[in-house]
């Protein structure tokens, strides 16, 4: 709606974003946006940019719009100094981007989508009669918590750690930031002004979930619970840890499971990086990996630059996608 776009673009706390469009007298026809973000490369903090919002009526389709927009506001971006545009578009306007507009797959960027399932009913609905839909996820809802609480025995949770669900950021931010941001050679910046921007004044509303050892911050979760008329669920937006810290996101993860269960969600869903040690701790938690999400960037020379990064970080927070 109008106010996530104003949060968006207009209140960005970097500076303003770009909104184009292409107008039919007074009627929009298509429209583009640019989002500007801050990219830590390899400790250099790095001017960019998520491009998205390629919206189209379907009354336009196939006039070369697509094309048109994306290619304009991707220099109206570089003309702002932005060396990093990307973006993780669906299967539909992909080909769209990589044909036209000269963007490209990360190669060495791979990013899964995950989720752990809670209760199987819509799926099984969808495909068979609503009471069969009923009692098969029912059943499944019930061996599916059984499991969960199960699996808590073997695991090893550090009762140092203190969890706690804030609705503001805490004031050590930055010191945690500055410390878990050198584990990475690329990740999208996450101080302070950052992640109010990000979470606490946006439109919608998220939780933030701390975890502390002698009373220092070493990481965190960022979740946000969303209903429709058929589903309800959890999508996990964020988390991050201090190094070698990775095993204390268990004990967050547990308490967002836990609340799926309470509130009826469906299931709980996130976007992982598969060669980081997060995936390795979300597939012991439960967590499916299924289709992987391609994020693309214009090939400029910074594209070339960022192929050789070996350590990565991206969550589906660092899209538009939530």
């Amino acid at each position: 709606n109008m106010g996530f776009f104003h949060w968006k673009i207009v209140d960005n706390y970097i500076h303003p974003g770009i909104f184009n469009l292409i107008k039919d007298v007074n009627r929009i026809a298509s429209t583009t946006s640019v989002t500007p973000k801050l990219l830590v490369y390899k400790g250099e903090v790095v001017n960019a940019a998520e491009i998205g919002d390629t919206y189209t009526h379907p009354d336009y389709w196939r006039l070369g719009m697509f094309s048109l927009l994306i290619n304009q506001t991707r220099k109206d971006a570089e003309k702002k100094d932005i060396n990093f545009i990307y973006g993780t578009p669906n299967k539909l306007s992909l080909p769209g981007y990589q044909k036209k507009a000269n963007f490209q797959v990360i190669q060495n960027l791979h990013v899964r989508s995950m989720f752990f399932p809670v209760d199987i009913r819509p799926q099984v609905q969808k495909r068979s009669h609503w009471i069969l839909g009923s009692i098969i996820g029912a059943i499944f809802s019930i061996l599916s918590f059984l499991y969960f609480k199960i699996k808590n025995i073997f695991f090893f949770l550090d009762k140092s750690i203190v969890i706690e669900e804030i609705n503001q950021v805490p004031q050590d931010w930055d010191d945690f930031w500055n410390e878990a941001k050198e584990g990475y050679d690329f990740i999208i910046n996450r101080n302070t002004e950052a992640t109010v921007w990000r979470y606490i004044d946006n439109p919608n509303k998220y939780k933030l979930i701390t975890l502390r050892k002698n009373k220092v911050l070493i990481g965190y979760l960022v979740f946000r619970a969303i209903s429709s008329e058929e589903e309800k669920y959890i999508i996990i937006a964020d988390y991050l840890t201090l190094p070698g810290e990775e095993n204390a996101l268990y004990i967050g993860i547990n308490q967002i499971i836990e609340r799926a269960y309470k509130v009826g969600s469906h299931q709980v869903s996130l976007w992982c990086v598969e060669n980081s040690p997060y995936f390795t701790v979300f597939k012991k938690r439960g967590f499916f990996a299924r289709s992987n999400v391609p994020v693309i960037c214009y090939q400029n020379e910074f594209a070339h630059k960022i192929e050789d990064c070996i350590s990565w970080h991206f969550t589906i927070g660092d899209s538009d996608n939530i």
